[in-house]
């Protein structure tokens, strides 16, 4: 590290179960302790504290961790709220580092001494820790954008099933008052209770009447169900595994029903989140840019007045061009993709 104060460095390696500690000693590079494991648990997390309380003083040690997603969270907090200076690390500066050492096998321990000896030398630049809001933020913007996902693969999913069951489902839907898609909920409980067009066209009209306009609030009437029970009584469907198939639709209409509520419940949360946050109220003062499009930035972004230009902030999120060249070849520019690490 260069200082004088500095009289350890620790490098950690972090994983779910176990972490790797190593520690120099500072600045001639001795090794105080060679890479040991501790269990990612508070009695592991108390142990490297002993360690650390019979090397040095918390002003006299330095800690490195790799910032591993989510995982350095816990111990993070033990050792800093303990005292200690903890660095934490964006992988690819770690990874670099193995690099420049030339070091070409790769476990745990190995890390973990490289992380040490990167600190002795003064390589490191730490990443910057998000705020409690950004931190929220990027929680819930990325669980929605998964279930996003899901729902999106659930509904495709569903879609490839009526195919085969009621071919003539999802283009009728179009002709039908309101927000008549396969996502809609009008839709998808009706599809709950009649899955298929086999069970659609015998079933009376009374019973489907009532199901439509419970599902559509009012918006399916006589007309309406008249419409699709013809289409199901002219219907090319398939005769094979009708039973099977319409459970098979069932339980997508019920997990998509239910990634709907999800969806909802999070969104509820983060519009909770932008409203005492005044970044977030600025950016959604941008033509074009809504709350969840603020969310996300926010989210990914953290802070931007920590970028002193707008090609910081495209390398950032992993936009920038990249290009190979060597000698008299050029090639393609491609984006690199190597955007922040937590």
């Amino acid at each position: 590290m260069g200082s004088r104060e500095t009289r350890c460095v620790v490098g950690i390696d972090i994983a779910k179960q176990t972490h790797v500690v190593c520690a120099l000693e500072a600045p001639g590079g001795a090794i105080r302790l060679k890479p040991s494991k501790i269990e990612a648990s508070l009695e592991g997390y108390a142990r490297v504290q002993e360690w650390l309380q019979s090397w040095a003083e918390p002003a006299a040690t330095v800690i490195g961790m790799e910032a591993t997603g989510t995982l350095w969270e816990p111990l993070y907090d033990f050792l800093t709220q303990a005292g200690y200076h903890v660095l934490l690390l964006n992988p690819r500066q770690t990874a670099s580092w193995a690099s420049s050492l030339g070091l070409r096998a790769k476990t745990d321990g190995i890390d973990a001494h490289t992380l040490a000896r990167g600190l002795l030398a003064g390589l490191a630049r730490p990443s910057t820790l998000p705020s409690e809001t950004v931190q929220s933020l990027r929680a819930l913007t990325r669980a929605r954008r998964d279930l996003v996902q899901t729902r999106a693969a659930a509904r495709q999913r569903l879609h490839d099933e009526l195919v085969v069951l009621f071919p003539e489902f999802v283009p009728l839907l179009r002709q039908l008052p309101g927000e008549a898609d396969l996502g809609a909920p009008a839709a998808l409980h009706l599809l709950e209770a009649y899955p298929s067009a086999a069970v659609l066209a015998p079933a009376p009209t009374d019973a489907v009447l009532l199901v439509a306009q419970q599902a559509s609030n009012g918006r399916w009437g006589e007309a309406e169900v008249a419409l699709l029970q013809q289409a199901a009584r002219r219907s090319a469907a398939s005769s094979r595994a009708v039973a099977a198939r319409s459970l098979v639709v069932r339980t997508f209409v019920g997990q998509v029903l239910h990634l709907h509520t999800q969806i909802a419940e999070l969104e509820a949360a983060i519009q909770e989140v932008l409203r005492d946050d005044a970044d977030s109220r600025r950016l959604q003062g941008i033509p074009g840019i809504g709350p969840q499009g603020a969310a996300t930035i926010r989210a990914e972004l953290g802070d931007v007045m920590r970028f002193s230009r707008v090609d910081a902030v495209v390398a950032y999120a992993g936009l920038d061009p990249r290009t190979c060249q060597s000698g008299a070849f050029v090639g393609q520019k491609h984006l690199s993709k190597r955007g922040h690490m937590i």
